[in-house]
């Protein structure tokens, strides 16, 4: 399990976007403690303004870019897995169908059994 969770090396373009991530997020920071109590006081609609604006600022993804992001990572993941051939799914499948014919022989046989032995002890 643990091999499958292996941390890749960041591409140059990956290490480029951390960075720019990190310098945007630096400077909504500062603006924000630069921005003055009465702009918060004044109405609660542009606290909200301003929120869905840092947001932004700051890079969070919305729900619809961390869904993209997940399908995306869905196909990567997909794109690892080992498929089994037509043969084998055939072998397992077979294997697996006898099997549950032999159990349900076992409990059935178990279950006539018991139940005539009910039949006896009770007459």
């Amino acid at each position: 399990m643990s091999r499958l969770h292996k941390k890749k090396p960041l591409s140059e373009k990956k290490k480029k976007r951390e960075v720019s991530q990190k310098n945007n997020n630096s400077e909504a920071t500062v603006s924000k403690s630069s921005s003055s109590k009465s702009a918060k006081v004044a109405s609660p609609l542009k606290s909200k303004q301003d929120k869905s604006l840092t947001d932004a600022m700051t890079g969070e993804p919305n729900f619809f870019q961390r869904a993209m992001r997940f399908f995306q990572e869905v196909q990567v993941e997909l794109k690892k897995v080992t498929w089994p051939t037509r043969k084998q799914t055939t072998g397992t499948t077979i294997v697996v169908i006898i099997f549950v014919f032999v159990v349900a022989a076992f409990l059935g046989l178990f279950d006539f059994g018991l139940s005539k032995l009910v039949q006896v002890v009770l007459t």
